[in-house]
């Protein structure tokens, strides 16, 4: 045998051997996930909601990185604090993640007297998406622009205006509560079970207003006139429709900037080795262009890649700012 034939052997059977440690590191790897074939994701609103869009997006593609057949699961209500505390109440033999934010995991304690979790029950795997809020009305709102929906609603015989939340103490609540402070305007607020059915009774006129982000079908009422969108909660305008200005063109609204991002979460009690594991391959997803574009379609950023001590360190600052909010607003417990 000569040396080239040699060199060329021991190659082949590093490769081999290369090959074989990434597999058994693989399988390693998997074994450190709870269950056996079978994987939840909690969606806390129902079918059809913008977080729902995003879990069954994700659905296929990480189940095949986790080498598990993932299940997505809707159960709205409360504000998403019932998928919450079912994340918290499910088996820790079973694999079960919940697809959330701070509007599920951090207002609710502060909003709702029937809600027992904290914050810190919860561990951040990785982030999905961004996207900011809009202001919605029904069609047959007498108001085009946002100068005119202030001009009416301020008016001294002007009725208060109902609008639509996903719950009581969900980030929806709170933008309309703030909305209405900024404007001195009174309100009564209708909470729904997820946004679905909100907008529902919205393009029929149920209700005056409502703040939620814009998802595709969303912006397809409002091209077809089921709705209007007079403002976007940002700096910036939404890709989706360029033509609807930041409500920082209002000076009355200066600033009033809500959004909404997803992230993926585990109980706190799930060992951090899991969590990584998870955490990494849904980075991988959020990662590939083919995500990316298709989150950028939807007018929304995809998330950012975070390490687990980074995920941990941006809920905390989230958590944070969203309990001074509640506290600013002053919203009592119900």
């Amino acid at each position: 045998m000569t040396s080239k034939t040699i060199v060329r052997f021991l190659k082949g059977v590093g490769v081999c051997v290369t090959t074989a440690l990434l597999l058994q590191t693989g399988a390693s790897a998997q074994a450190q996930l709870p269950g056996r074939n079978l994987a939840t994701i909690i969606v806390p609103y129902p079918a059809g909601s913008a977080f729902d869009i995003v879990a069954r997006r994700i659905q296929p593609e990480l189940g095949k990185k986790l080498a598990k057949t993932i299940i997505v699961e809707n159960f709205g209500g409360a504000s998403g604090s019932m998928g919450a505390q079912r994340l918290l109440n499910a088996d820790i033999g079973t694999l079960t993640i919940l697809i959330g934010s701070p509007n599920e995991l951090t207002l609710p304690p502060l909003t709702l007297q029937s809600v027992r979790y904290k914050p810190e029950d919860f561990r951040m795997v990785a982030q999905l998406s961004v996207g900011a809020l809009a202001i919605m009305t029904r069609p047959h709102f007498p108001a085009s622009s946002l100068n005119e929906l202030i001009e009416k609603a301020t008016r001294p015989d002007a009725k208060p205006l109902a609008y639509a939340s996903t719950g009581v103490g969900s980030i929806f609540h709170l933008a309309g509560a703030d909305f209405a402070k900024r404007l001195g305007i009174g309100t009564t607020h209708i909470p729904y079970k997820g946004g679905a059915p909100a907008i529902q009774d919205l393009m029929a006129d149920q209700v005056d207003i409502t703040f939620l982000p814009l998802i595709p079908s969303y912006i397809q009422a409002a091209k077809e006139g089921k709705i209007k969108v007079l403002g976007i909660m940002s700096t910036e305008r939404h890709a989706g429709l360029p033509d609807v200005p930041s409500v920082d063109s209002v000076a009355a609204l200066r600033g009033f900037h809500y959004s909404m991002w997803t992230g993926l979460f585990v109980s706190s009690k799930v060992p951090k080795e899991t969590a990584q594991i998870i955490g990494t391959e849904t980075n991988k997803i959020v990662a590939t262009p083919s995500y990316r574009e298709w989150v950028g379609e939807r007018g929304n950023s995809a998330g950012a890649l975070m390490d687990l001590d980074q995920a941990a360190q941006y809920f905390h600052t989230e958590s944070s700012r969203f309990e001074r909010l509640a506290r600013d607003i002053k919203i009592d417990r119900e």
